[in-house]
């Protein structure tokens, strides 16, 4: 992502705005995908140490981080849930 970021700077300071915006919409896609991995982890992670509260507290934080999700990220987020849930 950071990658990204720098790319665009440069890109648009050297007056390449298309280039930048596309650089910057890169990022952002790997930024959501890496929020869908993290989650994914996460939940891998809990299923494994799981107390009510717990995993109360984390559905509220896991809905609240989908939000900001595309709809293929939250699909892959849902499919690691269902694979958590069957282990």
């Amino acid at each position: 992502m950071l990658d990204e970021i720098m790319r665009a700077r440069d890109l648009k300071a050297e007056d390449q705005a298309i280039p930048a915006l596309q650089s910057l919409l890169q990022a952002k896609r790997l930024g959501k995908r890496s929020i869908a991995i993290l989650l994914g982890d996460c939940l891998e992670a809990t299923t494994k140490q799981t107390d009510e509260v717990s995993l109360a507290r984390l559905m509220a934080l896991i809905g609240f981080a989908q939000q900001a999700l595309c709809r293929d990220c939250r699909s892959e987020v849902g499919k690691r849930w269902k694979e958590s849930e069957n282990v």
